[in-house]
């Protein structure tokens, strides 16, 4: 048999053979629910956590390998706390025997320093003031604006990374990697791991249906939920891992937060930042290498939906 014939035959017993297995996990989804089996809901989540894998040594650069590590370190779903989360969430994932893991990310930048705390900032954008502007006039002028920024006494001032253009106000970054598939290794006592792909997506999808009300159909601050079979389904996939209906409707959020959405590693990969959601809120989480470590230096919430 020819080698091209031979491998298009390999090719299609694979695809098979997977599309068998999520049609087998999608009847035992149904199954479990029809018999109100936690033990056979826990048999589709065993399964789908030897489905799919962690994906960290298939890194296609060094910045998504050591992404990878920053996540590991970020991902705190049994601390939120360190992330800057409400005392009342803290125990949100606490019964869960399932996490569900994003299985991409955003994207990844570097950036040439990360500054951390007042000091840093101001040395750092002081450096880069003398640098863009050699007037005397302009540059007395945005130091000077500096100054008032730092004189508001916050012991942790704000910045923010310049995606796209130039300003010295914000810090330049480069993209090194977007929509990237992202199962990265983490590990937690009497807990199990699975990755949300999109065929798993789909699959669930299927299964919980939409059933729901609307945004802001009964108030203003109402926010969508799932009624009816689509809420009993949640109720029951919530008695493994716990999973939200869409603040805006018409979509699921299966993760178990927090979600990262980009990460950005300064440029000798010594501090890290992570953006992240979580549920209807997100915010920023500062790490650095202590020992050779990445560790949660810093987070907090800066939005809300």
């Amino acid at each position: 048999m020819p080698k091209k014939v031979s491998l298009l035959c390999i090719f299609l017993v694979l695809c098979t053979t997977i599309q068998g297995q999520y049609r087998s996990q999608a009847t035992l989804l149904r199954k479990a629910y029809k018999k109100n089996s936690t033990s056979l809901l826990y048999q589709f989540f065993d399964n789908w956590s030897n489905d799919v894998s962690s994906n960290e040594n298939e890194a296609k650069n060094k910045w998504v390998a050591e992404a990878h590590k920053v996540f590991a370190a970020f991902y705190q779903p049994l601390k939120l706390e360190k992330i800057g989360c409400r005392s009342e969430d803290k125990d949100l994932y606490e019964d869960m025997p399932y996490f569900i893991l994003q299985g991409t990310l955003d994207a990844i930048y570097v950036a040439d320093a990360i500054p951390h705390g007042p000091v840093e900032y101001e040395a750092y954008f002081t450096n880069r003031i003398n640098q863009m502007y050699l007037e005397d006039s302009i540059r007395n002028k945005n130091l000077g604006y500096l100054r008032k920024v730092m004189e508001r006494g916050d012991s942790d001032p704000d910045f923010d990374f310049e995606w796209e253009g130039d300003s010295w106000t914000k810090i330049p970054t480069t993209k090194v990697g977007s929509k990237i598939t992202f199962r990265p290794p983490v590990h937690f006592p009497n807990r199990k791991i699975v990755y949300l792909t999109e065929k798993y997506k789909r699959l669930l999808n299927g299964f919980l249906g939409d059933k729901h009300v609307g945004f802001a159909k009964k108030s203003i601050m109402q926010v969508a939920y799932s009624k009816g079979e689509s809420r009993e389904k949640m109720d029951f996939v919530n008695t493994a891992a716990r999973i939200f209906y869409g603040h805006w409707g018409g979509y699921w959020q299966y993760e178990t937060y927090p979600r990262a959405s980009f990460i950005v590693i300064d440029s000798q990969m010594q501090r890290a930042v992570v953006f992240f959601r979580f549920v209807y809120e997100g915010g920023e989480v500062i790490l650095e290498k202590q020992n050779g470590e990445w560790t949660i230096v810093s987070g907090k919430l800066t939005w809300i939906e």
